[in-house]
């Protein structure tokens, strides 16, 4: 015999699959409000009545598989293909005394999908039902964990921490798959080892074929382990009706997806200006397409099966397309939507044929992915299909292979090569005369947000039926079954349950070249006795090419005692069951006014979602109580100053400086006298924010009684202003719009009101409108520019009273008396359950790096941005890092002191076998970066357009190194078109992506150096159009509406020069205190500013994160143990009711209240005074005078300028020319 090493047993014991659990180390540490109440919920409510006590079984016929294909599938199935299909009826299985205990083993197999945890509860609570001591054990990290052992006991404190949350983070997932004859012998090995009675492969189409070869294998070699199978997958594409009518986590990720899309949308109406093309997941099958494009209503959704039907290329997709858009440009309108699924081009003819072969090629030995040697080996047509293609189109279709040997197509940017094709014939119509309108896109991807996220209330019931069902199936013997549960328009109690065979829904597929069996895909039908959903869509969508029908479906809700929308079902499987489909409401006439169309909606046109939110009464403070302009006083606190350097040179532009704060109380007796016939009108400068619509409903309803009183809306913004675009709003009206997020009722154009022809303008329609008050809502740009515009009509004399009032998701129009921004709230927790969905994913997949860029306050043009918005979802989400622009700008780091930061966590992850992680990076990052902010400030100086060479040649030497050393894509970013204010376009800048790809680099070389062992895969994500048009959250409607009241007191009483505030926010809304603050009392002039004797004029400037806040210091105190662990929590969708509808942003409640501060200090001095009156003794004289003497010394070497963020301004008071941008 051989001679073996000494070593050979243990080598021998190395490779053998492990019989021992491991310690069980994934529970997660922190839950958010929502994810307690979820935890907290009784299953009792969801659960099939005939699931109860150990249901009887009841075998049916066996059913047989595709003709075409059954033969040989039998052949590969003798022992399991006849088994049969199994329903249960009410009963008790046996003799519950003789009911042995079962081990039952659990494996997450594939890409995730929300519910998964609740179906290993349903098991495991099943089992339990059977036989208190039964136990289960769950396989770590996908089949790959039960061919090598890796598993680890799952008790119920274990299982009690997961049940109705999202993600596969209980024990991971894998898209291994259980392959060769050493791994079927290795499971069958380590299910004997420990005894299982049953295991339940919870997976897809393939991850459920694997199991039915599994269930075939362990039968044929005399195993006691039965195999059931549980259909996952959101892609919509496993069922077989009427048995298994939907897969589980495809209602969950429609209606998240149908959330961001609604909000994409109403986002389109408001800035009228953009074709949102957006991608959704869905490789195979365009289900999720359809379920969304139904739900929402597009202007376009493309259904790959009809492209492939009706073997449509891309030139006719193309001029379809175009031809609606050219007929919408007719109409005024040049915004859309366009859905298409992300396998889109799967299904066109050219690249169909084209990645076929493409598959076969790169799994054949010796063809590299190259596109040379690509080239080289494919068919002629092909390859000029191939050449045909954008650049990195092409890199895309070379990328690694998924581990069924197919094309990557989530990676593959169709909808950018989509709107390439469109541009360009386009381009050609327009020289042709045809065509005359302007085609200016933004592109959303939706896929892993929509994978791990919190399970709706039907995919809870759902899976956790599923799981009871499996494990009644294995405590009834059956084996090679996926559970079944049907009659789902039912109520939940009233479902049915049961098993099908697996083997009755497979075909033969080819794969890696080879043919396998496969379960058969469930795609979108055309035609045939599931065609309804297809049929609905069919029949509307020509409507919906050019109307604007967007309906809204809101974030998914869990309240299931008030709000109906909690309980619906996915809108596909209500047609397929025979529920009739809703027909289009009538869309109102656009009425065109000037750059706008005004489109008023009705309460009937919104989503039963919108109109149950509008039943909602607004909060509001005690001294609002009344929601009355004559039962409302307006009270002086005290006169107010600004910061003391700067006083001087702020009379030289306001004449106003020192007026009072003012305060609002209820009036007592008769009430304020209020000059009749007010016209107040409102103007939407700033961009989209959740909650402007509730700010109107404010304004209105305080003239209910008053009703020779009206509030004039200007549709189109700032330029609507100028050209007196007016509407009178009503309660009628406002009442179709309360709850509702975005600026559709009004609009937006350009924010600025700042030159001598602006400022004359604004006068000239103020006095032809006959307003007696001017309310501007926006951001720290939009009050500064209020603040001259009072001014500007004080001097000549103008009777209409300016109002400010702070608004903007980034939230960085704050200071000491404004503590919030409308839409902060709304728009951190709607990018918070993104940003959670996503980590939770990371955490489940366990291979990703997920590099999530959040839209923040680059928006408002300052040379170094804020971000307010990426520290407050970093404290609801715990990522790994947050890379937050203010700190980043403190410590003065270079791009490559920022790149090591980030791969130095990454190796430190590595090394405990982490390689994945969420990583949050604020959208203005790169202009902290000293090197990046001078290569900024060059730029922004040369006017754009303009070639990169002729760029290159105004750039000093090291800017032009810089420039020229970056990607192409940034390149190309850093030269588009500058926002209003001629500053560079923050938000367009992917600077996650170049973060992305530089770590990648400095991995690769600690790897060749052997610093660096582990892996790293990132994928980049931009957040932010998705989440500035959400429904509003309650404390974000409550705060508008108070805003919207309050300035209608302060207009309508003549307070000229005020912005509108409400503080003591972390308070009950009862307790809030509504006023007015001058804009003199929060100008300022930044020393930074200065440029030799040159002092630009003072402004309202954003504030940056506090460094030594208290919100920032929570971060530092958690952020060492997120970087090194996983301390993720989802807030999840934004709640209308229940206890977490009232929670609000921690960085509103944990700030001071800078008025009660003042008046304590105020106490202070009253005490010290009456203690120091004459005949008091002389040594309280002397310490008294001390004491103040010494604070006035500390307090003149306090005063300096304050952390705010230097605003783009021009050297004059004209503007520069500027142009539009989002």
């Amino acid at each position: 015999s051989p001679v073996r090493p000494p070593n050979f047993a243990q080598l021998v014991a190395s490779m053998a699959p492990k019989t021992e659990p491991s310690p069980y180390t994934r529970a997660r540490r922190a839950y958010s409000s929502l994810q307690k109440e979820r935890l907290a919920a009784d299953h009792k409510a969801y659960f099939p009545a005939v699931l109860e006590g150990c249901p009887q079984v009841v075998k049916k016929q066996a059913i047989p598989s595709d003709s075409k294909d059954a033969e040989t599938v039998k052949g590969l199935f003798p022992s399991t293909y006849d088994v049969p299909l199994v329903e249960f009826v009410t009963g008790v299985a046996g003799d519950p005394k003789a009911r042995a205990p079962v081990k039952v083993g659990v494996v997450l197999s594939g890409g995730q999908a929300p519910g998964g945890h609740n179906v290993i509860a349903g098991i495991f609570d099943g089992i339990k039902q059977w036989n208190q001591n039964s136990s289960m054990v769950g396989f770590l990290d996908g089949p790959h964990g039960i061919f090598t052992g890796n598993f680890c006991e799952i008790t119920a404190d274990i299982m009690d921490g997961f049940r109705n949350t999202g993600g596969f983070d209980m024990l991971g997932s894998g898209r291994h798959k259980i392959e060769s004859k050493e791994q079927f012998d290795d499971s069958m090995a380590v299910c004997n080892a420990i005894g299982l009675d049953g295991l339940v492969v919870i997976g897809g189409d393939d991850s459920n074929t694997n199991g039915a070869l599994l269930a075939e294998y362990f039968k044929a070699n005399g195993c006691n382990t039965k195999v059931i199978g549980a259909p996952k997958t959101i892609d919509g594409d496993l069922k077989c009706p009427p048995y298994i009518p939907i897969s589980f986590g495809f209602d969950t990720a429609c209606k998240t997806y149908a959330t961001l899309v609604s909000n994409v949308a109403i986002d389109a109406l408001s800035a009228q200006k953009y074709y949102h093309i957006v991608r959704l997941m869905g490789r195979s099958a365009s289900n999720i397409a359809l379920e969304v494009a139904l739900l929402t209503r597009p202007n376009a959704c493309l259904i790959g099966e009809e492209v492939a039907r009706d073997k449509r290329s891309m030139r006719d997709l193309t001029v379809e397309l175009a031809d609606m858009i050219e007929q919408r440009s007719k109409l005024g309108k040049d915004y859309g939507v366009i859905i298409l699924p992300e396998g889109l081009i799967e299904f066109i003819p050219e690249f169909n044929q084209l990645m076929s072969e493409l598959n076969d090629k790169l799994a054949t030995p010796g063809v590299e992915a190259t596109e040379a040697s690509i080239l080289a080996n494919l068919s002629a047509e092909n390859a000029a299909c191939f050449k045909f293609l954008p650049d990195f189109i092409r890199a895309q279709l070379l990328l690694d292979r998924d581990p069924h040997g197919n094309v990557q197509v989530a990676k593959i940017e169709t909808e950018k090569l989509l709107a390439a094709t469109i541009a360009e014939e386009l381009k050609q119509r327009r020289a042709a005369g045809s065509y005359k309108g302007s085609f200016k896109t933004q592109f959303h991807a939706y896929g892993y947000e929509g994978r791990a996220g919190m399970p709706t209330v039907f995919d809870s019931s759902y899976c956790y039926a599923l799981g009871a069902t499996a494990s009644a199936l294995l405590c009834n013997g059956c084996t090679g079954l996926i559970a079944s549960v049907m009659n789902l328009l039912a109520p939940a109690r009233e479902w049915q349950c049961g098993g099908v065979p697996v083997t009755s829904l497979c075909v033969i597929e080819r794969r890696h070249g080879k043919e396998k069996p496969v379960i058969k895909k469930a795609l979108v039908e055309l035609e045939g006795p599931l065609s309804q959903p297809y049929a609905a869509y069919v029949k509307i969508r020509g409507d919906l090419r050019l109307m604007d029908a967007y309906t809204v479906t809101g974030p998914i809700q869990y309240d299931m005692d008030t709000c109906k929308a909690s309980m619906d079902i996915p809108i596909t499987l209500q047609l397929e069951l025979g529920v009739r489909p809703q027909l289009l409401g009538n869309v109102p006439q656009p009425k065109r006014m000037g750059e706008f169309l005004y489109i008023p909606q009705s309460k009937k046109s919104r989503s039963q979602l919108q109109q149950w939110r509008m039943e909602r009464e607004h909060r509001v403070p005690d001294s609002l109580a009344d929601r009355s302009i004559a039962a409302v006083q307006v009270k002086v606190v005290s006169d107010t100053m600004c910061q003391e350097q700067d006083m001087s040179y702020v009379k030289k532009f306001f004449s106003t400086m020192g007026a009072p704060l003012l305060e609002l109380w209820p009036q007592e007796g008769r009430g304020c006298t209020v000059p009749e016939k007010q016209r107040i009108g409102v103007v939407f400068c700033g961009r989209q924010a959740p909650g402007c619509h509730d700010f109107l409903c404010g304004m209105v309803d305080m003239f209910k009684s008053s009703p020779d009183c009206k509030v004039l809306g200007v549709v189109g913004g700032t330029h609507g202003l100028f050209n007196k675009q007016v509407v009178e709003l009503t309660p009628e009206i406002c009442e179709a719009y309360a709850g509702t997020g975005g600026l559709e009722l009004l609009g937006r154009t350009v924010d600025r009101l700042k030159s001598e022809e602006e400022l004359d303008k604004a006068l000239k329609a103020c006095e032809e409108l006959q307003l007696t008050g001017l309310v501007l809502v926006g951001g720290a740009r939009t009050n500064s520019d209020a603040a001259y515009i009072a001014e500007h009509f004080s001097k000549l004399k103008c009777k209409t009273s300016v109002v400010g009032v702070p608004c903007g998701i980034e939230g960085n129009m704050v200071n000491e008396f404004v503590e919030a921004s409308i839409g902060f709230d709304s728009a951190a927790k709607a990018v918070a359950q993104l940003v959670g969905n996503t980590a939770i994913d990371g955490s489940s997949a366990r291979k990703y790096y997920y590099f999530l860029r959040v839209m923040d306050g680059a928006s408002t043009g300052g040379r170094t941005s804020t971000s307010h918005l990426a520290l407050e979802v970093a404290l609801q989400t715990k990522p790994n890092m947050l890379l937050l622009t203010e700190e980043v700008d403190e410590k003065r780091m270079s791009l490559r002191e920022l790149v090591k930061e980030v791969a130095d966590m990454v190796a430190q992850r590595s090394e405990i076998g982490s390689n994945f992680g969420t990583i949050l990076v604020a959208e203005g990052l790169l202009s902290a970066i000293p090197e990046f902010r001078n290569l900024i400030s060059e730029l922004e100086a040369i006017p754009m357009p303009k070639p990169v060479d002729k760029v290159l040649a105004e750039l000093t030497m090291w800017s032009r190194a810089l420039f020229q050393s970056l990607p192409d894509f940034i390149q190309w970013q850093l030269l588009l078109e500058r926002q209003s204010n001629a500053a560079l376009q923050m938000s367009q800048l992917e600077t996650e992506r170049l973060l992305a790809a530089l770590v990648e680099d400095e991995l690769k070389q600690r790897k060749k150096a052997g610093s660096f062992k582990g892996s790293f895969s990132p994928v980049c994500q931009f957040i932010g159009y998705q989440a500035r048009c959400s429904m509003p959250s309650d404390f974000d409607m409550d705060f508008a509406y108070t805003l919207g009241a309050t300035a209608t007191v302060l207009a309508s009483t003549g307070k000229n020069g005020y912005m509108a505030v409400v503080s003591d926010l972390s308070q009950p809304v009862s307790k809030w205190r509504a006023g007015g603050v001058p804009f003199t009392a929060m100008l300022s002039v930044p020393a930074s500013n200065a440029i030799g004797s040159f002092r630009p004029r003072p402004c309202i400037f954003p504030h940056r994160v506090d460094l030594d806040g208290r919100a920032f210091k929570v971060w530092c105190e958690e952020r060492a143990l997120c970087a090194a662990s996983e301390m993720y929590q989802n807030p999840g969708p934004i709640q209308l009711s229940g206890p977490s509808a009232s929670t609000v942003s921690k960085t509103i409640t944990s700030k001071f209240s800078y008025l009660q501060e003042l008046e304590q200090l105020r106490k202070h001095l009253d005490d010290v005074a009456a203690r120091c009156r004459p005949g008091c003794d002389p040594r309280t004289v002397r310490v008294a005078k001390q004491s103040l003497a010494t604070l006035n010394s500390i307090m003149d070497e306090l005063s300096g300028p304050s952390d705010v963020v230097e605003q783009r301004e021009g050297f004059s008071g004209r503007a520069r020319a500027s142009t539009s941008a989002d």
